[in-house]
């Protein structure tokens, strides 16, 4: 059985955003069939009552048995264990509910006082003659190919009518929006909030080739040319071309920022700019302004968290940790005296009300702010005075 709690917690949470997959979906069921009441931190949204969590997790799973076609000779004992598994949530979720708005009734007091959700599934295709599709919030991502579907099947628009499809296309995430891509020779590509791919309908001759403005995570598809060659796989940006022959890495190509960072997961990409060609090794991430590139060794994980849920403080500046909430809550953050400088650490999930990143400034960074809900402004004043 597995006891990573920080992976069934994150199992948890894909639960309660529908992302999780059917593989992930059993791990869950089998350790809350045989859990041993130990306490796992789950949040939910702090304005849920006891009755609310409980039909949204039962709701959850029945539609989870109703996606499969699995007929297992004892239904009955099947049943009974679904009963089990979803018991036990609802003891861990009404018991997590209860510490949080009974122990830290200030918390309850934020919550229903900042109405800023997280974000969630949300973004655009535009097709090559112009046209834009807004896609479904119910699904977190689409399939290219000869045609264009949401990652469970389901067609986009006019499916008979495919050469619609051709050319250029770009899909968009908003501030506070994120969503999958499956390119046509398989590769992967999540969008973080703010963000754009232009890609082509399909991949043609020797090299494949997608441009992007904002941050996405990569998961590219090894493929072979007529010769059995590796067809390079390469990302434009701003400040940087990434060529790869089959790796995973994140990108950040915010317009708005001075640098573009590449770290590689696992693999080995090339950095091309002006500054020459650069090699990275798991771990590592290059760093390109208008006038140099630095290659400098991380923690990958830091920067690839977010493709999971979660947002990752460690090694990241105050700013780059406020950058990013902006523009998961569609926040503007003004700062009255200059950016503090402090540094969080450790790492949340994002699935939360804007409440978390007040705690944050309040109790660890130690500053003073005002949160105009209205205008959706965040203004960072001045650290507090020691006591």
């Amino acid at each position: 059985m597995n006891q990573n709690w920080e992976y069934i917690e994150l199992l948890v949470y894909k639960f309660n955003t529908g992302t999780i997959s059917l593989e992930e979906l059993e791990v869950l069921k089998d350790w809350y069939n045989n859990h041993n009441d130990e306490v796992v931190h789950i949040f939910t949204k702090q304005h849920d009552t006891p009755d609310v969590v409980k039909t949204r997790i039962l709701d959850g799973l029945l539609a989870k048995i109703n996606e499969t076609d699995i007929k297992p000779p004892q239904p009955q004992l099947r049943i009974w264990r679904w009963i089990a598994a979803t018991a036990a949530l609802f003891v861990l979720m009404l018991g997590t509910w209860l510490v949080i708005n009974q122990g830290k009734p200030e918390v309850q007091h934020l919550a229903n006082n900042t109405n800023i959700e997280p974000g969630g599934n949300k973004a655009t295709l535009t097709l090559a003659n112009g046209k834009t599709i807004a896609l479904s919030s119910a699904q977190t991502g689409i399939l290219t190919g000869k045609d264009i579907r949401y990652s469970n099947g389901q067609p986009i628009g006019n499916a008979a009518n495919t050469s619609q499809y051709e050319g250029m296309l770009s899909l968009q995430t908003p501030r506070g929006g994120t969503y999958k891509i499956t390119l046509p020779d398989g590769t992967e590509v999540w969008l973080n909030a703010a963000s754009k791919i232009t890609y082509p309908s399909k991949f043609d001759g020797n090299i494949r080739v997608v441009s992007l403005e904002g941050e996405a995570y990569f998961n590219v598809q090894t493929t072979y040319d007529k010769s059995h060659q590796k067809v390079p796989f390469r990302v434009i940006t701003n400040q940087q071309e990434i060529e790869v022959l089959g790796t995973q890495f994140n990108v950040n190509a915010y317009l708005e920022e001075a640098s573009v960072k590449t770290t590689l997961v696992e693999g080995k990409v090339a950095i091309n700019n002006k500054q020459g060609r650069k090699l990275l090794s798991p771990n590592e991430q290059a760093i390109s302004t208008n006038t140099t590139t630095t290659i400098k060794s991380v923690n990958a994980y830091n920067y690839v968290a977010w493709r999971d849920g979660k947002f990752s403080f460690d090694g990241k500046t105050f700013k780059e940790t406020m950058d990013e909430i902006a523009r998961w809550y569609d926040l503007k953050i003004v700062y009255e005296n200059g950016v503090p400088n402090e540094e969080l650490i450790g790492d949340a999930y994002r699935n939360q009300n804007i409440h978390f990143v007040l705690q944050l400034l309040e109790k660890v960074a130690q500053v003073n702010y005002t949160l105009d809900v209205s205008r959706r402004q965040l203004t960072i004043g001045e650290k507090k005075p020691k006591l």
